[in-house]
């Protein structure tokens, strides 16, 4: 196979999306010459191995998990930025790739680097990210590592202990966690996230949009996380999923860039819609087939019965050229002021959808930007540009609210809810990711399984403070 080296400055995108998908099956394939000589030494043993987390996009997650007993991945939250969003994001996408529960092979101790030294934890941290993982589907933690190395590449790197190797804070705090499982016992083993919202992310699209995004500055990663965003800070169950997991447990499925749609996939969606779901399509959706060449209909191609819309056309902004929606319609709940976005503008032609939002200004003032559509016995929305954060929020909060889907809890900015169900159980996590005290009010009497402790009205979390409850009654 040619390797898509550049000959006049770029080179063939759709040559370049074949190597990206040569590459991630070379990886896929060598995995599996490994998988198997340990089910011949051991047919009784589980195979896995520890993956990264959503940023990392080279091999294709989906076919690399197909042979694996079980998913497991590297959990360094304060390794860059400490982002907590971005880090529960990856544990729902890590989750989706077996949709089962998983474990973290490698969980932060300390500080990290290797030429340079990273933050150190603070105080109640590191039980707080590694109940975040069990949070989100976390069966097991395995810390990395025991004991801070003295020589060679990583000295930097801490474990549970330092060099000396004597138990400090950090063990400590560990070793309290560690007899707080023991009394949680096997109620949370294999317990499953509640189904609410799946989004759809695959590969193919994220490569494919890397190599031409069609406008400076347009991402999956961050079209993909504003969505997420917006759900996460609702406090509604998301899990993070293939096109082809099945789709009918889900009241609200979002393809934020489903870029490449194959004719199976057009057909599952279809199928999803008339019977009752609803789903959302983002911008740049439907553009080309499986080859990356682009559809010869209007956008969005096999999509564009399904969403009731046609792209008449579209201008690519840019990050730094901003736009204007304002919402109507069936959300002129929202309608109250104009919301951001940024980067795409799709200008719609509803052929049966109805308009949801219009541009406010500019060349395209009063043009269709989000459409709506009965389909079946479901609904499908088109949304023609990228949003800004409140606008994200605004639009999701709406069709939450609308597909009757209701949030775990109401929660102060900086605290993360989110729960796992089973044998007919809720528990719920309520996780202060800030390093000031948060106050959540409880919909009814809980008891906080970490603590023994019976909470009613309000729930006080302390920085970093972390409560697993379960409603009475």
């Amino acid at each position: 196979m040619p390797l898509p080296w550049a000959s006049t400055g770029v080179s063939n995108p759709a040559l370049e999306l074949d190597y990206y998908r040569f590459a991630s099956d070379q990886m896929v394939a060598y995995q599996q010459i490994q998988v198997d000589a340990l089910r011949a030494a051991d047919p009784s043993c589980r195979v896995t191995t520890n993956l990264m987390g959503f940023g990392f996009d080279t091999i294709d997650y989906y076919d690399l998990a197909r042979p694996l007993d079980f998913i497991s991945w590297d959990n360094y939250p304060l390794y860059g930025p400490l982002n907590p969003v971005g880090t529960a994001l990856s544990h729902d996408a890590v989750r989706g790739f077996k949709n089962a529960p998983f474990w973290v092979m490698e969980q932060q101790a300390g500080p990290c680097g290797w030429q340079t030294m990273g933050r150190t934890p603070q105080p109640g941290q590191l039980r707080l990210w590694a109940y975040q993982a069990i949070a989100h589907g976390a069966d097991a933690i395995v810390y990395f590592r025991w004991r801070t190395a003295r020589a060679n590449t990583e000295t930097y790197w801490y474990g549970i202990l330092d060099h000396h190797g004597r138990p400090g804070r950090r063990y400590d705090e560990i070793a309290a966690m560690g007899q707080e499982v023991a009394r949680l016992g096997s109620r949370l083993e294999g317990a499953r996230s509640p189904r609410a919202v799946a989004l759809l992310q695959t590969y193919d699209d994220r490569w494919a949009l890397g190599l031409q995004p069609g406008a400076p500055g347009l991402s999956f990663g961050e079209i993909f996380a504003g969505y997420y965003r917006a759900l996460h800070g609702l406090n509604v169950p998301v899990d993070v999923v293939s096109p082809e997991a099945p789709l009918e447990d889900y009241a609200l499925v979002v393809a934020p860039a489903l870029h490449l749609v194959s004719p199976e996939v057009a057909r599952a969606l279809r199928r999803y819609v008339e019977a009752g779901g609803a789903l959302v399509v983002g911008a740049r959706s439907g553009v080309r087939d499986a080859h990356s060449r682009i559809v010869d209909t209007p956008l969005p191609g096999l999509l564009r019965e399904l969403t009731g819309t046609e792209v008449d056309e579209h201008d690519a902004l840019g990050r730094d050229v901003p736009a204007e929606i304002r919402f109507e319609g069936p959300a002129a709940g929202l309608a109250g002021h104009a919301y951001g976005a940024h980067t795409w503008v799709d200008v719609l032609s509803p052929q049966g959808a109805h308009v949801v939002a219009r541009y406010v200004d500019g060349p395209y003032a009063g043009r269709p930007a989000i459409t709506a559509h009965r389909f079946g016995g479901g609904m499908a929305y088109y949304v023609g540009t990228v949003g800004r954060a409140d606008t994200m929020t605004a639009l999701m909060s709406w069709l939450v609210a609308r597909h009757g889907i209701e949030p775990l809890l109401k929660a102060p900015d900086g605290v993360e809810v989110t729960a796992r169900e089973a044998h007919g159980q809720v528990y719920l996590f309520v996780l202060n990711h800030t390093h000031a005290e948060r106050r959540v009010t409880l919909p009814g009497p809980c008891t906080d399984l970490l603590t023994d402790s019976r909470v009613d009205g309000a729930l006080t979390l302390a920085p970093y403070q972390v409560a697993i409850l379960v409603r009475e009654g």
